[in-house]
């Protein structure tokens, strides 16, 4: 279906992809670049492997723009509470 005039319940909208930019999520978080960049640097004593890897906006290889994925942000503050609370709970 092409979703002209026919049934409205068969067509499934797609959830829109929100992109923020590094000094969005260094607000959402409340932290600093050098420690985003740690949390994904495997050789950082500071590494967190659960921490999401940004994506590339551009289609440059080494120094192009990138951004997260609000939704991939929200879900590993949500890790953090639960990691959190079960902590708590011990």
């Amino acid at each position: 279906m092409n979703g002209k005039g026919g049934n409205p319940q068969e067509v499934e909208p797609r959830p829109i992809a929100t992109v923020l930019r590094l000094r969005k999520v260094i607000e959402r978080l409340g932290i600093s670049r050098s420690t985003i960049y740690d949390w994904m640097n495997p050789r950082s004593p500071r590494h967190d492997p659960t921490f999401p890897l940004p994506i590339k906006l551009s289609g440059s290889s080494n120094r192009g723009a990138v951004g997260w994925l609000e939704s991939d942000i929200c879900w590993w503050i949500d890790s953090r509470r639960t990691i959190t609370q079960e902590s708590a709970r011990k």
